[in-house]
């Protein structure tokens, strides 16, 4: 007689292993195998930015300078040096003017931006970037604004 380990049951398994029963109900409400983590930094970011400002307070540019404080100065080096790893020296800089003409930024903190820019390394391997980089970015506006 062979012994198939795939039929067992897994609530089974987990008693002879004397390891606590897990709740499936639990495991709904988490994040999915399939999200990425951007995908969960942007939920959480929306949640927070949401709580700070009401939707129809919001006007365009979004961010009309960067604040001069330490975590204002770190969340844009993060941001910069994010642009940069993703996409390299040059897409980061037309990405700037991207949110420029989007009028998520204004062009005083485009230059600003993009003055910072060459302080970075170009990576080993760059892409294009992406609709969720795009909205990464976007937090990070949105999270620079608030500050």
């Amino acid at each position: 007689m062979t012994v198939n380990p795939r039929e067992y049951d897994a609530a089974e398994l987990r008693e002879l292993a004397g390891a606590e029963p897990v709740d499936d109900r639990s495991e709904a409400t988490g994040p999915k195998p399939d999200e990425s983590i951007r995908d969960q930094q942007f939920r959480q970011l929306l949640a927070l930015q949401s709580e700070r400002q009401q939707l129809d307070s919001l006007s365009r540019p979004f961010l009309t300078a960067l604040p001069d404080s330490n975590l204002g100065a770190g969340l844009r080096e993060e941001w910069l040096d994010f642009l940069v790893h993703v996409g390299g020296l040059g897409r980061t800089e037309r990405a700037i003017q991207y949110y420029r003409r989007l009028q998520w930024i204004t062009p005083a903190v485009a230059t600003e931006l993009s003055d910072s820019v060459d302080a970075f390394p170009e990576p080993a391997h760059d892409r294009s970037f992406t609709m969720g980089d795009h909205r990464l970015s976007l937090l990070y506006v949105a999270t620079l604004a608030s500050l």
